[in-house]
């Protein structure tokens, strides 16, 4: 039976992706600015990155939320903004400190990272790109499994870090697709606001 289930989960990702990257492509640049600005204001007054100052984000791809005013406006606040690196299929992303001054590389799938070689820092938060998410708490990425695997990873290393959905309210969905190795997120935070997130009680 499972090897009919993984197929089909697999299957129904894949129309899932195509449906909301359909989606994303339909709102105008002016609406994703002003739901970005909106959204940064809702991260900045409700995640405790005083606290927690470590927050990892994301350098935006075409039609993503746009990160750079948390970015920039964590580093003005004193926080410790971080950019994540690949190190490579199946292997889980690294972490390193990010000011406005650091000179970012195209790394694979054209996203800006930071060069190789600097300290590698764990973060206390982590804001991840999606393509969709649910009340649950379940994130649908793009498809190579970069931040489950990291998150598996920091796990080992004895780190819980708070994990934050980042992106517009209309990539919520009645149900993504996933299976024990999708890690669930603790909350979501859109134009609309933060809200927290969690997988039913079976």
């Amino acid at each position: 039976m499972e090897s009919d289930e993984i197929p089909d989960l697999a299957a129904r990702k894949r129309a899932l992706r195509r449906e909301l990257m359909a989606l994303r492509v339909t709102l105008p640049p002016e609406a994703r600015g002003i739901s970005s600005r909106a959204a940064a204001w809702h991260a900045l007054s409700s995640l405790p990155w005083r606290e927690r100052s470590r927050v990892a984000l994301f350098w935006p791809l075409e039609g993503e939320i746009d990160t750079l005013p948390v970015l920039h406006a964590l580093h003005w606040l004193g926080a410790s903004p971080l950019l994540p690196r690949m190190q490579g299929k199946g292997r889980p992303l690294v972490f390193h400190a990010w000011d406005p001054e650091l000179p970012l590389i195209e790394g694979p799938f054209r996203v800006l990272e930071p060069p190789p070689g600097l300290p590698v820092v764990v973060p206390e938060i982590v804001l991840t790109p999606l393509l969709a998410f649910d009340a649950a708490g379940n994130r649908l990425g793009y498809g190579a499994g970069f931040y489950d695997m990291t998150f598996a990873a920091i796990a080992i290393a004895g780190e819980d870090p708070l994990r934050a959905g980042y992106c517009f309210a209309c990539q919520e969905v009645g149900s993504v697709p996933a299976d024990a190795t999708d890690v669930p997120l603790h909350l979501v935070i859109t134009e609309d606001g933060a809200r927290q997130l969690g997988r039913p009680e079976s």
